[in-house]
């Protein structure tokens, strides 16, 4: 299973790396022919990222062509495992919810273990259910109290992770969604303790300067979300301009300073939506960035989520990107993803579960008709996988149970 960047570079190793890497070529052509290719993303009109400090009462609307079979799907999943894993069975039950916190077992990676409490947000947000609320605002009003430090990062950090920055991010889209979501039934107190801890979160990132920092592609795409969220949320246009300083960067940062990270076409699309395109951000492990399958699938649902909060069709565009690199690697029989050989996971055989939500909403609000065929077997199958998840403990499951589960359900309720 991914796992959530639990065990990522540090981020002194990261420039260390990075001084190695300064003399290296670029090691694909692609990069070159997403600087000078018609209609790369930098030179697409901004996009609005909907109105600024405005609740959900009203989303846009879901998808019409969601069947009402994988509607209740959906919906029924969240529901169910929302209470399994907020319910302890008994003595030997390692999996239940206590005074604001998602007990695992593995409980060294506080942001993972917060994703069941983003899915009950969705759940509440999109149903009403109470007890799902009850459950997602004693999660985040204790995420808040117990993780947030006086300098606006959230920590401690995971293991493996050399500072907060990564905590902080991760951690702060999973606000941004819940406060949104649940922005219309929240108080004013809570709303304001919430806001400011999402904009502190951003505040740290911009002072640290993690919005010019490449430590890799699914984590520089995700600081432009947590940008993209403290605009929503506080209206202030130094966020939208840090949110399009963010999404420049993770797409193109300087090659002569990060060489191989940003945007890698593997097929350079004619249409503006990408649609007839491929791409995946530079990862690396240490060694020269590359394609790796399985943290593209991460940046595909970072994608995601930024394209339910802003609408933006420069998140649709990658979307449509990580989507078509994937697609040659996914047995869509068994929903697995063929991971080989990955700049992050080198295995010669590898192979992952394909749970992203990226297909469906491409094939629901991306125009995509040659997915759409695909959605109704992959549902079920990402309804046995997270049932099956129920029964023991791993941290990127947790954590997909906010990033992959939730955005399901969010796409189905309707834009942010």
């Amino acid at each position: 299973m991914r796992q959530a960047e639990v065990s990522p570079k540090s981020r002194a190793c990261a420039r260390n790396e990075t001084l190695v890497s300064r003399g290296r070529a670029l090691g694909a052509l692609a990069v070159a022919c997403c600087l000078v290719a018609t209609g790369c993303v930098q030179h697409r009109a901004k996009a609005p990222l909907g109105a600024p400090g405005a609740g959900t009462s009203a989303p846009a609307g879901p998808p019409a062509d969601v069947s009402a079979t994988v509607r209740a799907q959906i919906t029924d999943l969240l529901s169910h495992s929302v209470v399994e894993l907020s319910t302890r069975s008994g003595p030997s039950d390692p999996r239940y919810f206590q005074d604001g916190v998602w007990v695992s077992g593995q409980d060294d990676c506080f942001r993972c273990n917060v994703g069941p409490g983003v899915a009950a947000a969705a759940l509440a947000g999109a149903s009403g259910d109470t007890r799902a609320f009850t459950l997602a605002t004693q999660t985040f009003d204790h995420a808040i109290a117990t993780h947030r430090r006086p300098d606006g990062s959230f920590g401690p950090p995971a293991p493996g992770e050399g500072g907060p920055s990564i905590q902080t991010m991760m951690f702060a889209n999973e606000l941004g969604t819940a406060l949104i979501v649940l922005r219309s039934r929240l108080d004013t107190a809570r709303i304001r303790t919430w806001t400011m801890a999402l904009t502190g979160a951003a505040d740290y990132l911009i002072h640290n300067k993690d919005l010019s920092f490449y430590a890799n592609g699914n984590i520089a795409l995700g600081n432009a979300v947590v940008m993209a969220f403290a605009y929503r949320v506080s209206g202030q246009a130094a966020y939208r301009a840090a949110y399009e300083q963010a999404l420049s960067f993770a797409l193109e940062p300087d090659q002569k300073r990060w060489a191989g990270y940003g945007l890698t076409y593997s097929k350079a699309p004619k249409r503006a939506d990408g649609a007839d395109g491929a791409a995946y951000l530079g990862e690396s492990a240490g060694g020269t960035p590359g394609f790796d399958p399985e943290y593209t699938v991460l940046q595909a649902d970072v994608a995601t989520r930024l394209f339910w909060l802003t609408q933006d069709p420069r998140a649709l565009r990658l979307m449509n990107l990580f989507m078509n690199e994937l697609l040659p690697r996914i047995d869509t029989t068994h929903w697995t993803l063929d991971a080989s050989r990955g700049s992050r996971h080198p295995q010669a055989s590898r192979s992952v579960g394909f749970n992203s939500p990226v297909l469906a909403v491409l094939a629901w609000k991306g125009g995509r008709s040659d997915l759409a065929p695909l959605v109704s077997s992959q549902i079920a199958t990402i309804v046995r996988n997270f049932r099956g998840a129920l029964s023991y403990t791993n941290p990127g499951m947790y954590f997909d149970f906010g990033s992959e589960l939730a955005s399901l359900q969010l796409a189905i309720w309707g834009a942010a």
